[in-house]
Order: C-alpha cells, then structure tokens, then sequence
C-alpha cells in the first residue's frame, strides 16, 4: 500500500471516528453491558491514534486532511448516558406491559406445578426474572439495563415460548442436553435476555474493531 493511501485511510477512519463520536454522545448505543460514557472515551482513543499515525505520515506537499485538525472530545464520565429521560420513560412504558403480560401470569400461576425438570429445561425461573429484572433496574435507575428493554419483542416471544411449552409439553421438540437446562442458581443476577445474542455478538464484533482499529492506527501510550 502506498503512503497516499495509506493517509486517505487514516482520513476516512478520523471522519468515520467523529461521526461514531457525535451519534453515540447525542443518540446513544445499543451496548447491552457498557454506558455510552465508555464507548465514548473508547472513540475518542481511535481518534487521538489515528491523528497520531496521520501526524508521522504527514504528506510535506499536501499537508494533513483537513479531519485532523477538528477537535479531539473531552473525556467524558464513565457513566454517561445520552437521552436519558427517554430510557426511564421507555422502560415504565415496558413495564406496564409485562405486567400486563397474559403469557407471563400464566407462567407464574403454573410455576408451582411444574417439574423441577420442567423448569430447569424451560428455563422459567430466568424467564419470569425478566421483569423483576426491569423492576429492579428502574428502582435502582440503572439506565444501562433499562435500556435493554427497548426492545421488548424478544422478552415478550420468551413469555409466549414457555407459555406455550407449559399448555403443551407432549409437543415440545426433544432438547440435546447442552441447551436444555440453564443455570438457575444465579438467576437473580440474570440481566441478559438470551434472545438478545444478536445484539451481543454486534457489541463484542463493535469492540473487536475497535481494538483493531486502534492496533492499525497506532499502538499507544495513552495519556
């Protein structure tokens, strides 16, 4: 690769970067696990590498893109967290209609009467904490997992799903042993809906690549 190109990219990376930046501090992410504050500070290293390596490759003729000379953000607090009323207010809408949730009265009604095996297997006990999940993230203005429940389809399918299971166990597909029982002693720190991995594996993918932009830019010593 040329130094030319080489420059370009660096630019495009910068521009990229900045426009990362500005979306997470005014819209926010979809992290599941860290605050934007975090991200945030994570862009913010990429861009203070990438004017670093463009800085060592400057071009004597043409000079560096006008990108670079934009203003590095301020580091911001760990904890922020962009539109932050609009998450509190989601998740008291979301809240209203899990426990509005006929699927989920049922689960509790019948838990009772379920196996220990039925429940292992149907993993009811994560299932029902999925709203004192929410009840307790709100109480505790826990934005971060709040946040989560802005996509409540995957939490509503779960209630339908072993609703279903209970009314109709004999259909129920045979489950392979690796998937059929879930940890239930820990499931009063279960903050994860298992029908979010998508979203998950996109995080951790998002952080891998900001971990290899950051090599490609420049291994820093960060101040």
């Amino acid at each position: 690769m040329s130094k030319n190109n080489c420059e370009t990219d660096y630019a495009a990376e910068l521009e990229s970067d900045y426009a990362r930046w500005d979306e997470l501090f005014t819209k926010g992410g979809s992290d599941p696990f860290w605050s934007d504050g975090v991200n945030l500070n994570l862009v913010r290293r990429r861009i203070i590498g990438c004017k670093a390596q463009l800085a060592e490759q400057e071009n004597l003729l043409l000079g560096l893109p006008s990108v670079y000379y934009r203003e590095t953000p301020l580091e911001v607090d760990k904890d922020y967290m962009a539109r932050p009323d609009e998450i509190r207010a989601n998740a008291r809408k979301a809240m209203e209609i899990i426990d509005a949730d006929e699927n989920l009265k049922f689960i509790r009604e019948q838990s009772a009467s379920l196996s220990e095996q039925q429940i292992k297997r149907w993993c009811i006990p994560v299932v029902i904490n999925y709203a004192e999940n929410l009840r307790r993230a709100i109480a505790a203005d826990d934005l971060i997992t709040m946040r989560r429940y802005e996509h409540l389809d995957g939490y509503l399918d779960s209630f339908k799903t072993a609703a279903q299971k209970i009314k109709n166990p004999e259909g129920e597909q045979r489950i392979d042993n690796n998937s059929s029982v879930c940890d239930t002693e820990n499931d009063e720190e279960f903050n994860y809906d298992l029908d979010e991995c998508s979203d998950s594996e996109q995080s951790d993918d998002e952080e891998r690549s900001f971990e290899s932009d950051r090599d490609k830019c420049v291994q820093l010593t960060l101040f």
